[in-house]
Parts: structure tokens; sequence; C-alpha cells
């Protein structure tokens, strides 16, 4: 049974490949990476996508993710691909918001691996993007805001809720967040931890870590 499935995921994935727009075409350089390094994340990253919601989609996706962590450019290009939207765009197109999901797990696997540093780079950098644009005024992209909370999500993960029932406040710093941030950045960051701890300590409980955490 598995291999009959396994078959047919695979013949699906492969028609799936065959219909995604083709790669965008890359100078010899981007963002100073060589065009093979970036080719090699789109490649996996197209992989990733072909087999979303099928029976292999799990393995898939830890085999190529281990791929780009073994790569010599991998986890800082996953990295540039959430914290700059330029280089996204010229890096991979179209396929630039897929990009920034794909390269989120990446960051989480490499953190979960010790290797934390893409992802607080990423995460700081989001988190001042945001601020820059919600204390001008502006309404935050939803995209980007999306962005960092997936980016809250992968480190707790990695970290464990525990680390914030136990009030680490350093935890949320380490993730860009600053008290003096405009309000709706700060809501980003509100949103997730009260949704990570009402999971363990219930709706009321929750509220109050979250304010404790918030205003440490």
């Amino acid at each position: 049974m598995a291999a009959r499935l396994e078959a047919r995921a695979a013949e699906i994935a492969k028609q799936r490949l065959v219909e995604l727009p083709p790669p965008v075409a890359v100078p010899e350089f981007v963002g100073g990476f060589p065009r093979e390094a970036v080719a090699l994340l789109t490649e996996s990253y197209r992989e990733m996508l072909s087999v979303q919601g099928l029976y292999n989609q799990n393995a898939v996706r830890q085999r190529q993710v281990a791929r780009i962590l073994e790569s010599r450019h991998g986890a800082e290009i996953a990295s540039r691909a959430i914290s700059d939207t330029a280089f996204a765009k010229e890096a991979f197109g179209d396929f630039q918001a897929e990009s920034r999901f794909y390269s989120i797990d990446v960051l989480r696997t490499a953190a979960k691996k010790g290797d934390e540093r893409w992802l607080l780079r990423s995460a700081d950098a989001l988190a001042r993007e945001l601020t820059l644009t919600g204390g001008g005024g502006a309404a935050l992209d939803e995209g980007r805001s999306t962005d960092l909370r997936d980016l809250m999500h992968a480190y707790i993960d990695v970290k464990g809720v525990q680390s914030l029932a136990n009030g680490e406040s350093a935890l949320l710093r380490s993730l860009g967040y600053s008290p003096g941030m405009p309000a709706p950045v700060k809501r980003i960051y509100d949103d997730v931890l009260f949704l990570r701890l009402k999971a363990l300590h219930g709706r009321e409980q929750a509220a109050s870590m979250t304010a404790a955490l918030l205003e440490g």
C-alpha cells in the first residue's frame, strides 16, 4: 500500500512541476550569491510545492530542507529571502511568497540543529521593517505581518512554550520586540504569545502572562 501511495504521489508531483511557471532568469550573482546557489533553493522549493498535500509531503520537505542546509549558502539565502523583499523578488520572481514560506521552514530546522542566528536575524530585520511602516502611520503589509508571525511560531517551536511560561522576555527581544513599537506591530507579538500560552494555561492566565512578557 505504501509503495503504491508513494508512486502515485510521485506521479502527481511530476505533473505539477511541469505545470509550474518556469523559474525566473537571474544574473550570475544575486545579492552577492552565485546563480547556482540561488537555483538550488528555487529547485528545492519547487519540489516542496509540488508535493503539497500529498502522501510524501513531509519526507520530501525534510529531504529538501536538509539539502539546502548542507549547501554553502543555503541558510543565508533563506534568511535573505525573508528579510529582504528586493532580494526575494530578484532571486525568485513571482515565486517570492512561496520562497519566504519555505525559507521559514529552513530556518526553523537550522535553529533546531543549534544555529539560531539566521532565524533571529530575519525576525529582527522584519520587526524593524514593520516598525518603520507602522510608525509612519501606514497599514502593515499582510504578507510581511504573516512572515513575522510564522517566524515567531518557528522560534517558539524550537525553544518550547514553557520558556514563555517561565517569563523569559529575552526571547521576545531576540525576535526584534521592543515595548516602544507601534501598536499594530506589538499586536503581532501579543497575538502569537497569547495563542501559544492559551493552549497550555487557559485564556485568563495566558492574557496575564502575555501582558507581563510584553511589558518586560
